[in-house]
């Protein structure tokens, strides 16, 4: 509600055209997340070559503008969602979507070049047409409620009109923010088509091979009932399986290359963070402040503006009324169980760390839907104000033509509302007004003065329903930190860092001073953020500074949303090239015991009949029907999913028992029930369409979006990002 009420002291004319903006779906162009004042001259590297950090910082300013306006357009989502501005965790992630965009488009094109691909507009218009785009037909999904078209037509019309606007030295709102709209859309669009004409080419690549689709249709024209043992890796001790430095060094020798490089230097840190939260004396205070205020309320006091400013609220009072999903929800499931002119609060509201007062004012009942048309009449001279206004309410009275009559002004034809979205209607700017429209009966032109310049012309063509709307006085305050409170938590961190100044001490000592270290390794140019805090940019880039020396402390850095502070330690210092054997050897040693308990098992197993098997108390048994060559089976007595038991079984006859089989979570011996024939009918193309697609895990064109992340992982290195990113910010 507090965003609402910020909307509506902007001034009336603001609010009216802001409220026949809303009709078109205009929106503010001045917000930008991201100012253009870096100083880098290149966001990164690209195939060697410099890509201008001007240029993609314009790229990522237009990408986060369309983002925020087609967020408020969809009118899907809750209005708080969608009025609301980006919260740090969501400008990260928007940046990051922004960064990979344009690097797929770069990569796309500069690949399309060479292969002899390019995208055009008339192209996408085509698609658009034709719809065929995957990414729009999912993305139109989200505005069906909104009334917004977003296919070929009206990206012609925006096109063609933000030509004009440029001829002409003059972009209206409207067609600015459309257009830059319909660029973020354009380039998903383009991205998706790049795609699916490298699908194209490899699918001309591929040889059908007529022996593989007859066994393909053979494996898969068969469900299979089966007995499934289970004998769990867990059911054997670690303790009892030794890898031995020599096993975990051939094993790092003979896979480095592939499984353990580092393309990217990265560091190994230790930090504590430490929320910088009010202390019982600040929520003490606050709590009392507020009470004062609503004794002030009980006591009859209508002064609600000198309230809110000295409770430092950022909005005033109105006397407009609003309906219940428009107030704040700690109101709105306080309402119910409150009288008229009864004082709430003050209560405390974890979600927003606020102490909230309000009082109960008044409720009234009205239209649920209204539709009206409306005509704005301006003047500086009141004269011409009031005779114009006359003028125009005669020829109105006389079944004059609206549309021909109100061309010349300021209008609305026709416009629903509801009574839960008044308040984005520009002509509510005042309880009088407000309650004119309420009470005007359906067919009658009126007239309402919006200010002492400009009046409307006004008719309720239909109501419809009813609806509760309420007013209220509502007081909220932030249950600051004090300063007192701030300096005592940072003084405290400061002396512990002074007094246990090594990472053993730092780590060692930190539980009895009420503190918890935690580790966070391979800290690189990807990395969004340490732990879960926000904006810990500044702490990252200190971490992967070329200086930065193992055992180094980080200053006491102030992040997350001003509400954290954080230290780090850095434990590790890992330079390009391969993972250090000591830091891979956990992750050798878990797969190397898995293998080796695996053949302990199977040495187990060997020889016995599958009664026997199923007969071992470590052994975990399951009926399973309907399996299938082509989808993974889940073994209910281990919750897990195992495809190659699908694939053995494919090849198996009823009454069958397999070899000890090597799973992801056990090993598995299987006995087919039943075999029972789909009875398909063979056919060569289909078969090796799905040889093709592999069932749809590695389709063409889910190969040649792999290829354009291969490249971008190859061309395009992490610690190039982080350039931008830094820069960006």
């Amino acid at each position: 509600m507090a965003t609402l009420q910020k909307l509506r002291n902007q001034g009336p004319l603001l609010v009216i055209f802001v409220g026949l903006a809303l009709f078109a779906f205009i929106a503010s162009d001045a917000w930008r997340a991201i100012e253009p004042n870096s100083r880098e001259i290149s966001a990164g590297y690209l195939n060697g070559d410099k890509i201008s950090a001007m240029e993609f910082q314009e790229f990522q300013n237009k990408y986060l503008d369309a983002t925020k306006s087609l967020r408020l357009m969809n009118e899907a989502l809750p209005e708080a969602q969608r009025t609301a501005s980006f919260t740090d965790e969501e400008l990260t992630a928007l940046r990051e979507q922004a960064w990979n965009t344009y690097i797929q488009l770069q990569i796309a094109e500069m690949q399309g070049e060479k292969l002899g691909i390019s995208v055009t507009d008339e192209e996408i218009e085509e698609v658009l047409n034709s719809n065929r785009s995957q990414f729009m037909n999912s993305f139109n999904r989200q505005f069906k409620s909104s009334g917004v078209a977003f296919d070929a037509l009206s990206w012609k019309e925006v096109k063609e009109n933000y030509k004009k606007g440029l001829e002409i030295g003059r972009i209206d709102p409207y067609t600015a923010e459309m257009h830059a709209c319909w660029e973020y859309l354009a380039n998903n669009i383009k991205a998706e088509m790049y795609q699916a004409k490298q699908a194209a080419l490899l699918a001309k690549a591929a040889v059908p091979n007529a022996a593989l689709a007859s066994k393909n249709f053979e494996l898969n024209n068969n469900t299979f009932s089966i007995e499934v043992a289970a004998y769990p890796y867990n059911e054997i001790a670690d303790s009892l399986v030794k890898v031995s430095d020599e096993e975990v060094k051939k094993f790092y020798d003979e896979n480095k290359e592939y499984a353990f490089e580092l393309p990217f230097d990265t560091r190994d840190i230790e930090y504590i963070s430490v929320s910088i939260n009010p202390s019982p004396s600040d929520r003490s205070k606050v709590q009392q402040e507020m009470q004062e205020y609503a004794d002030s309320l009980k006591n009859g006091s209508t002064e609600y503006d000198r309230l809110l400013r000295m409770a430092g609220c950022d909005y005033t009072y109105n006397d407009l009324l609003w309906t219940k999903d428009a107030l704040s929800e700690d109101v709105q499931v306080r309402l119910d169980n409150v009288a008229l002119n009864d004082v709430v609060g003050p209560y405390s509201n974890a979600s927003d760390n606020t102490f909230n007062v309000f009082k109960y004012l008044r409720k009234e009942e009205v239209a649920d839907s209204m539709m009206i048309r409306l005509i704005l009449v301006e003047s500086q001279d009141k004269d011409i104000l009031a005779t114009t206004t006359d003028s125009l309410m005669n020829a109105l009275g006389k079944n004059a033509d609206f549309k021909e009559l109100a061309k010349n002004y300021g209008h609305v034809d026709s416009l629903w509302f509801r009574s839960q979205n008044f308040y984005t209607v520009g002509i509510f700017n005042s309880s009088k007004i407000q309650e004119e429209v309420y009470n005007a009966p359906t067919g009658k032109y009126a007239v309402a003065e919006l200010t002492p310049n400009a009046k409307i012309i006004y008719q309720v063509i239909t109501k419809k329903g009813k609806a509760e709307v309420y007013n209220i006085a509502y007081i909220k305050k932030e249950i600051a930190t004090s300063n007192e409170t701030y300096d005592n938590i940072y003084n405290k961190l400061s002396e512990y860092i002074a007094t246990y100044n090594t990472a053993e001490q730092f780590r060692n000592e930190a539980f009895k001073n009420g503190y918890v270290v935690r580790p966070q390794n391979d800290v690189n140019a990807s990395t969004a953020k340490i732990g879960n805090i926000a904006n810990t940019s500044s702490l990252i880039n200190w971490i992967l500074s070329d200086e930065r020396t193992e055992g180094e402390f980080s200053a006491i850095t102030e992040c997350g949303n001003n509400n954290n502070f954080i230290v780090a330690v850095i434990t590790g210092i890992n330079p390009k090239g391969y993972l250090p054997l000591k830091k891979a050897t956990p992750s050798i040693t878990s797969k190397l015991t898995i293998d080796k308990k695996a053949e302990m098992i199977t040495n187990e197993l060997a020889g016995k009949d599958f009664a026997a098997i199923c007969g071992n108390n470590k052994v975990k048994t399951s009926s399973i029907s309907m399996v299938e060559y082509k989808k993974a089976t889940h073994v209910p007595s281990v919750n897990a999913d195992e495809p190659v038991i699908s694939a053995v079984v494919a090849n198996m006859n009823v009454n069958e028992v397999s070899a000890p089989i090597k799973g992801n979570n056990a090993v598995y011996v299987v006995k087919v029930t039943a075999k029972n024939p789909k009875n398909g009918e063979f056919n060569a193309e289909t078969e090796n369409q799905y040889i093709s697609s592999n069932g749809g895990m590695f389709s063409y064109d889910n190969i040649a979006g792999q290829l354009l992340q291969m490249a971008l992982s190859d061309i395009y290195p992490a610690e190039n990002k982080l350039h931008t990113m830094q820069s960006a910010q």
